[in-house]
């Protein structure tokens, strides 16, 4: 069937990410068990519940606090969570609003309100937008719909509310089980690895299902 709707992830797909500089930059404010706490592929249960939305941006920095055993201001608690945050690429957006007037676009991210808030101030210093949604038919947050990924429930609802055939949506992310997910539930799936090149392997995906729907 011919792909109509392509779902991206946000962080490292869209947007650059360093999990790394947050490390670093707790590591500066004196925490010594970032890497126990947090990594890129696990966590404690606290840093889920605020992705859900299950725990406002208070609560979220007594239990970080807590853990570190430190009396950590707002401000650098917050300073330090969006560390790993980075750039978008202008021709990555540029790509973004060209490949949405082919197909149906969204977004689907596990994220919280803490870089959301961050990330609004970038886009709208860096591009003069406030949220990236509108480069989207439809943007879809963890925090804001209480569902995180791999969870197969936050890919139904977009393609619940949207109408989407799964063999007809392309979905690209950075994590091996949100892949996974996507999979099972018969989409099409990227999994874009270090280095790869977004706009190259989306390209390169599309026209070689095309030529398979053509034979």
């Amino acid at each position: 069937m011919e792909i109509k709707n392509i779902i991206f992830d946000y962080g490292k797909i869209i947007i650059n990410l360093d999990f790394n500089l947050t490390r670093i930059a707790f590591e500066k404010e004196g925490v010594s068990n970032f890497n126990d706490m947090f990594s890129e592929f696990s966590h404690l249960p606290f840093f889920y519940l605020f992705d859900c939305g299950l725990i406002c941006e208070e609560e979220f920095r007594i239990h970080l606090r807590t853990a570190t055993g430190l009396p950590l201001s707002d401000s650098t608690i917050n300073n330090c969570w969006n560390a790993m945050l980075l750039d978008i690429p202008k021709s990555r957006m540029k790509y973004i609003e060209e490949i949405k007037k082919s197909y149906n676009t969204f977004l689907l991210s596990n994220t919280n309100s803490i870089h959301l808030n961050f990330i609004s101030n970038y886009l709208q210093k860096e591009f003069g937008i406030n949220d990236i949604d509108v480069k989207f038919n439809k943007a879809y947050y963890s925090c804001q719909v209480g569902l995180r990924k791999p969870d197969e429930k936050i890919f139904q609802l977009v393609m619940e509310e949207n109408n989407l055939v799964p063999q007809e949506t392309l979905f690209i992310d950075d994590s091996a089980v949100n892949v996974e997910t996507a999979d099972q539930l018969g989409m099409h799936v990227i999994l874009l690895m270090e280095n790869e090149i977004l706009e190259d392997k989306i390209n390169e995906y599309l026209l070689l299902h095309k030529e398979a729907v053509l034979h």
